[in-house]
């Protein structure tokens, strides 16, 4: 009986998967000098004066062909609710002797940039935070001893890997007004791989010595989960780069009404102290780095896309509050492979 030798074999399958691979890939974003040149060719001809850039892809069949999706947006002082989103064009481009060019490309390379082009944006994260606070005053009773209230606030372990899936050829916006045109991708939050890690414990002693020597005591225990009503709208995008957010929903055990714990929520709790701006990745319309899927490191304080706006739960009471709030994380785009 003869047998296949093991050589033929495994170079059949190498075969068979190197002719099934491109079918499993996606074109990539072009980021750097090559997606600056891509850009300036495309912005000189006439016609393309009122176009707006959403995109720039290179192929994976052939590396020197890319293509730039477009889209003339509406006017903002005349689109009406029921006006249809307009649909991104593309133009295509050969990279020859490294000078750009507008040509029409072979059939395998318009099919793979012709796919449609979506983009997952990940964001992980892990930190903590303490917020301590103790007010004293005077005895609501005529007895001697004085009022005291003491708050204690932890949220550890505090980690979270989010994902989004970002369709930049499905539009749900693309508006021309001040400053400039504001393009809207469809935003889907992926539930399912996505994961929040976060419990949070409060604890609050009430007691006036004055008036007896027993103490009240509340406390709560918050568990966080992602989702929320919105998920997807906490990713968002402007000329400042792309904002993301951790979209989580608590869950409560113990005394946890807002009335026993008059600080307010803490900066995680609030939902936007772990945002962070990340400018580097203009995902829409916007410049990228030369490897747009490098990670971005970021942190708070220095990275997030609240700070200076958020209210912290001490803001007002520092000299009898604290809040040590801190975490680091990453922030990088992923392709996401097409049929």
């Amino acid at each position: 009986m003869r047998t296949r030798s093991p050589v033929l074999l495994a170079g059949v399958s190498l075969v068979l998967g190197l002719a099934a691979a491109p079918a499993a890939l996606a074109a990539r974003l072009v980021g750097g000098r090559r997606q600056a040149a891509i850009e300036r060719t495309f912005t000189r001809p006439a016609a393309h004066r009122h176009q707006v850039i959403v995109s720039v892809r290179q192929s994976t069949v052939s590396s020197s062909w890319a293509a730039v999706s477009s889209v003339t947006p509406q006017s903002g002082a005349t689109t009406r609710a029921s006006a249809s989103t307009p649909e991104p064009s593309l133009t295509y481009y050969h990279e020859v002797h490294g000078s750009e060019r507008p040509a029409a490309p072979p059939k395998a390379v318009r099919a793979d940039l012709g796919r449609d082009f979506q983009v997952e944006v990940v964001y992980r994260g892990s930190g903590a935070e303490t917020v301590a606070y103790t007010q004293t005053s005077g005895s609501v009773c005529p007895g001697a001893g004085s009022f005291t209230d003491q708050e204690t606030d932890s949220v550890s372990p505090m980690t979270w890997t989010v994902r989004y899936i970002v369709n930049l050829d499905e539009l749900l916006a693309a508006v021309r007004g001040s400053p400039g045109a504001n393009l809207a991708p469809n935003v889907t939050f992926d539930a399912a791989g996505s994961s929040v890690d976060a419990t949070e414990n409060l604890n609050r002693t009430v007691q006036d010595a004055g008036c007896n020597g027993r103490a009240t005591t509340f406390d709560c225990r918050m568990t966080f989960h992602p989702g929320g009503s919105d998920p997807g709208g906490r990713l968002s995008f402007g000329a400042a780069g792309m904002n993301v957010g951790v979209p989580m929903v608590p869950s409560f055990a113990g005394a946890c009404s807002p009335a026993d714990f008059p600080l307010g929520p803490s900066l995680w709790d609030a939902g936007a102290g772990a945002a962070a701006a990340v400018r580097q990745l203009g995902l829409v319309g916007g410049a990228l780095p030369a490897d747009p899927y490098a990670p971005i490191h970021v942190k708070w304080p220095g990275a997030s896309a609240q700070r200076g706006f958020t209210t912290s739960p001490c803001q007002g009471d520092v000299s009898v509050c604290s809040d040590q709030f801190g975490w680091q994380g990453t922030v990088s785009l992923a392709p996401v492979p097409s049929g």
